[in-house]
C-alpha cells in the first residue's frame, strides 16, 4: 500500500514534468520570469534584513544605546562626550550597566617588514564589557591596562589578523611598534564586531588631568542598558544626573543635558527610509513578474484547450484537471526559485562590494532563513496566479472538443490594466535613469576650476602629537626633493583635497569690508596649503603673488588668498590684495589678502563655487596632509620614486592613499554614479517585464481570436490588414501606459531635480530616450503574436 501512495505522488510529479519538458520555450521563459523577480526580491530582502531588521550582533543588543552629550542652545546640539562625564555617569547611574566611549585615531605600525597605516580606536575604560562580546582569540583589556600608567595592549581585528598573520594564533603576544611603543597583542574580535575597514583597538589612557578637563569633549559615547529599562528611561536617568552635576559645575555643565538613542538606529542612520522605497519598488516588480508568469501560463493554457478537453472527455473532472495544470505550475516555479535564490547570492555580493557606505551591509547575505522564506513565497504566489488560469482555461473544455466554442474576444481587463501599469513604470524608470545618466555625464565633464590629470597625490604618515618642529622639516625635504624630479612640475599640499566634501568654515573679518553677519564678520570655507599646492592644480591666479615659503621653526608668513567668488561675493569690486584678514574663531593676529585665484570646486563637483580661503600655512602646521604632484607623464609612474624618497627621509613613516587625483575625482561622483546605475538596472527590469507581459497579453489575444482571424481571411481579409488590427491593440495600451508615465515623470521631477546637475528633471533628450526605448521593446514583444496573426491558417481556424 505503501508502494501505491509513492508511486501515486511520483507518477503525477513525472507527468507534470514530462508535459513541461514538450514546451521549452514558454517553460523557460516562465522559469526565468519567476527567477528575475525571486533573485531581486531575495536579495533586496537580504540587505533590508541584515541592515533594518536583524539585532545588531552582541548579546542583548537591544540594550545597547548611543549616549552622546546636547547642549540645546549651542549651534550643534548634539555633542561628544567628556570623559569626565563618563566618570560621573557610571558612578550614579542607576539604569545603565556601564558606559564607556571611544574616539577615532588612525596610527604607524613598524613591526612589520614595511611601516603600515592602520585605522585604530582608542577606547575609554570598560568599552568591550558594554559590548558584552567575546573575542575569537585571547582576551580584551584589563583594568591594569586601561590605566595611565599600565602595560601597552591592543586588541586586533578579524581582518588586520588575516592579513598580517595568516589566522594564526602565534599573533597573541606579538608586539605592534606603535610611535616607539610595543603595544602587545592580546586578543582578536570576530568579524562582525565592528566595521571592515577598522584594524586595532588600543587603551586610551587618559591622564588625570584630560579626566579633570570637564569641557574636553571628544568621545563618542555608549553604554549597556540594565535590564528592563529602556532607552528613554535611560536619558531620563542621566538628565537627572546631569541636573546635579550643572549645580556642582556651573561653567562646564550648565545648560547640557544627554541624548540616548538606540544604537542599532544610529547606525543605521538615514538609511531606513530609502531602503524601505528600495524594497517597496523591488516587491512591486516581483508583483509584476508573477503576474506575467501567470499571463504566459494563461496564453499557453488557451492553446492546450483541445488537450485539456481531451481529458476531460475521457473521465477526468475539472478538479483533477487543475490539479494536473497546477502541479506543472509547481515545477515551473521551484525550477524559478532555486535560479532565483542562486541568483541573488551573487547579487548580494555585488551590492555589498558596490554600497560600501550602507551600514552593516557586509553582514547582508541569503542564509538558509531568507532562502527558505523567498522560496516559500514564490511557490506560494506562483501556484495562486496559477490557478485562476488554469480554472478559467477548463471553462468550455467539452465544448472546445466537440468545436462549437464561442470565438473568443477576451476583455482581459485585469491583465491589461498591469500590463499599461509596467509601460507607466517603465517609462518612469527609464526617464528617470536617462536624466541621472546624462546629469552624471554632466558632472564629470563640469569645470572644476582646476585641472587633475596628470597629478598624484598621497598621504605620509605623521601623528598630531608629534613634535611639529620635525615634522615641518620631512616635509620641506620631501617636497624638495619632489620639486628635484625632472618629470615633476610642481608640489605642494593641503589639509583636504576639492570635491571632496570636507571642508572647514571660518567667520572672518577683512579690514574695511562691512561684515554681512551680526557680529561683523564673514562667511568661507578654508584650505590649509602649502607654496606649490595651487600651482600643481594649475588653479590660475588673478591677481597679486602665490603664497610664500615659511621658514621651518621661523617667524610665520601670515599670508592668505583668497578665491575670486569670495573676492565678488564680500569685496563689492574693490581690491581685496594687501586687506588685512581676522580669523575670529582662532589666533586674533591679523593675515594679509596677497593673492586672489580663480574659483575651484572645493565642497563638491556639483556644488556651485563658495567664497574660500587658502592659509598660507609654514611646514608642519598640518602633520597629515594630503600631498599633490604634478607630473609631465603618467602619476602612476612616480609613485615608486615617492616610496623610495619617504623610505630614505625616514623609514619610519608608511606612503598611503597612493593614487591618480583622476580617482579622487572619479570616487567624488560615486554617489551619483551610483543613483545613476541602480536606477538604470531597476528600469533594464521593467522594460524586460514590459516585454513580457505585452507578449503574453498578445499572444492569448491572437489565440483566444485564433477563429475570428480565420474568418477573416476567408472573407478576404489581408494579413497585413489582420496585423494592423492586432498592433492597434498593443498600440494603444502602449499609448496609454506612455501618457501616465509622461504625468507620473511630471509629478518625479521635484524629487529629481536635487539629483541631478547641468540638465532639468524634463530632459527631453533622456526622456524621449527612455520612451524610444519603450516603444522598440514593445514592437519587440509584439512581433511574434503579430506574424502568427498573419500567418494564421483559415481552414485551420475554423476547423
Amino acid at each position: 500500500m505503501r508502494a501505491n501512495t509513492v508511486q501515486g505522488v511520483v507518477t503525477p510529479l513525472i507527468q507534470a514534468f514530462r508535459s513541461v519538458g514538450r514546451r521549452p520555450a514558454f517553460s523557460l521563459t516562465t522559469v526565468f520570469t519567476l527567477a528575475f523577480g525571486t533573485a531581486i526580491t531575495a536579495a533586496a530582502f537580504a540587505i533590508v534584513d541584515a541592515v533594518l531588521l536583524k539585532p545588531l550582533p552582541y548579546p542583548d543588543a537591544d540594550r545597547l544605546v548611543s549616549v552622546m552629550e546636547a547642549s540645546p542652545a549651542a549651534r550643534q546640539r548634539v555633542s561628544l562626550v567628556a570623559p569626565a562625564r563618563l566618570v560621573d555617569w557610571n558612578r550614579e547611574s542607576k539604569a545603565f550597566a556601564v558606559i564607556s566611549g571611544s574616539y577615532s585615531e588612525n596610527v604607524t605600525d613598524t613591526s612589520g617588514s614595511e611601516p603600515e597605516r592602520l585605522e585604530g580606536r582608542r577606547v575609554a575604560p570598560r568599552y568591550f564589557e558594554v559590548y558584552a562580546e567575546d573575542p575569537m582569540l585571547g582576551r580584551t583589556f584589563t583594568p591594569d591596562e586601561e590605566r595611565e600608567d599600565g602595560p601597552p595592549a591592543a586588541v586586533i581585528s578579524a581582518g588586520f589578523w588575516t592579513r598580517r598573520f595568516g589566522r594564526s594564533p602565534s599573533a597573541i603576544g606579538h608586539r605592534l611598534q606603535i610611535a616607539g611603543v610595543g603595544f602587545t597583542i592580546v586578543g582578536v574580535m570576530p568579524a562582525a564586531f565592528a566595521a571592515p575597514s577598522i584594524d586595532v583597538w588600543i587603551p586610551a589612557r587618559l591622564s588625570a588631568a584630560i579626566v579633570r578637563t570637564r569641557q574636553a569633549r571628544f568621545l563618542s559615547g555608549v553604554g549597556r542598558l540594565r535590564a528592563g529599562f529602556t532607552p528613554e528611561q535611560g536619558k531620563a536617568d542621566l538628565d537627572a544626573i546631569q541636573a546635579t552635576l550643572a549645580n556642582a559645575y556651573p561653567a562646564t555643565d550648565a545648560g547640557w543635558t544627554v541624548d540616548v538613542k538606540s544604537l542599532k538606529e544610529v547606525r543605521v542612520g538615514d538609511e531606513r527610509r530609502p531602503l524601505g522605497l528600495v524594497f517597496a519598488a523591488v516587491a512591486l516588480l516581483f508583483v509584476v513578474a508573477l503576474t506575467n508568469a501567470a499571463g504566459l501560463m494563461l496564453v499557453q493554457l488557451r492553446r492546450r484547450a483541445g488537450e485539456l478537453a481531451l481529458r476531460s472527455a475521457i473521465g477526468a473532472s475539472r478538479r483533477q484537471v487543475v490539479a494536473a495544470i497546477l502541479r506543472e505550475v509547481a515545477v515551473l516555479s521551484m525550477a524559478g526559485a532555486l535560479i532565483g535564490i542562486a541568483a541573488a547570492v551573487a547579487l548580494v555580493r555585488v551590492a555589498a562590494a558596490a554600497f560600501t557606505t550602507i551600514p552593516r551591509i557586509s553582514e547582508a547575505g541569503v542564509d538558509l532563513r531568507v532562502a527558505a522564506f523567498i522560496a516559500l513565497l514564490t511557490v506560494l504566489t506562483a501556484m495562486i496566479c496559477g490557478v485562476l488560469p488554469a480554472w478559467t482555461a477548463t471553462r468550455g473544455r467539452t465544448a472546445a472538443l466537440i468545436g462549437t466554442a464561442r470565438i473568443a474576444g477576451g476583455s482581459h481587463r485585469l491583465q491589461r490594466a498591469l500590463v499599461g501599469a509596467q509601460v507607466a513604470l517603465g517609462v518612469l524608470l527609464a526617464g528617470s535613469a536617462g536624466v541621472l545618466v546624462r546629469s552624471y555625464a554632466a558632472l564629470s565633464r563640469a569645470d572644476t576650476g582646476f585641472v587633475s590629470s596628470n597629478v598624484l597625490t598621497f598621504h605620509v604618515a605623521a601623528r598630531w602629537d608629534e613634535d611639529r618642529a620635525r615634522v615641518g622639516q620631512f616635509q620641506h625635504a620631501l617636497l624638495s626633493e619632489l620639486g628635484r624630479l625632472p618629470q615633476v612640475r610642481a608640489a605642494g599640499y593641503a589639509n583636504f583635497l576639492p570635491s571632496t566634501g570636507a571642508t572647514l568654515r571660518y567667520q572672518v573679518t577683512v579690514g574695511g569690508l562691512r561684515g554681512t553677519n551680526a557680529d561683523g564678520t564673514v562667511n568661507t570655507g578654508e584650505r590649509t596649503v602649502s607654496s606649490g599646492y595651487l600651482q600643481a592644480l594649475q588653479v590660475p591666479l588673478l591677481s597679486g603673488v602665490w603664497c610664500r615659503d615659511s621658514e621651518v621653526g621661523g617667524p610665520r608668513a601670515h599670508d592668505v588668498m583668497i578665491n575670486r567668488r569670495f573676492a565678488d561675493t564680500y569685496g563689492g569690486g574693490a581690491n581685496l590684495v594687501s586687506r588685512r584678514m581676522v580669523f575670529s574663531q582662532s589666533d586674533p593676529a591679523p593675515w594679509t589678502i596677497v593673492g586672489i585665484v580663480g574659483d575651484a570646486a572645493e565642497d563638491a563637483p556639483d556644488a556651485p563655487a563658495a567664497p574660500y580661503v587658502y592659509v598660507c600655512m609654514p611646514m608642519g602646521s598640518w602633520p597629515d596632509p594630503e600631498y599633490v604632484v604634478r607630473t609631465a607623464g603618467s602619476p602612476a609612474a612616480l609613485a615608486g620614486t615617492v616610496r623610495e624618497i619617504v623610505r630614505r627621509l625616514d623609514q619610519s613613516r608608511p606612503v598611503f592613499a597612493l593614487q591618480p587625483l583622476d580617482k579622487v575625482m572619479a570616487d567624488a561622483l560615486e554617489q551619483p554614479r551610483l543613483n545613476a546605475a541602480s536606477l538604470t538596472a531597476f528600469a533594464a527590469a521593467a522594460v524586460a517585464l514590459v516585454a513580457v507581459g505585452l507578449y503574453a497579453l498578445l499572444a492569448l489575444s491572437v489565440t483566444e481570436r485564433r477563429r475570428e482571424l480565420g474568418v477573416r481571411l476567408a472573407l478576404g481579409a489581408t494579413p497585413a490588414g489582420l496585423m494592423h488590427a492586432v498592433a492597434g491593440e498593443a498600440a494603444r495600451l502602449v499609448g496609454a501606459g506612455l501618457a501616465t508615465g509622461f504625468a507620473l515623470l511630471a509629478l518625479a521631477g521635484r524629487f529629481l531635480q536635487s539629483l541631478v546637475f547641468g540638465v532639468t528633471p524634463h530632459d527631453p533628450i533622456a526622456v524621449g530616450a527612455g520612451a524610444l526605448v519603450l516603444v522598440l521593446v514593445a514592437m519587440v514583444a509584439a512581433a511574434i503574436p503579430l506574424r502568427r496573426a498573419a500567418t494564421t491558417d483559415p481552414i485551420e481556424a475554423l476547423r
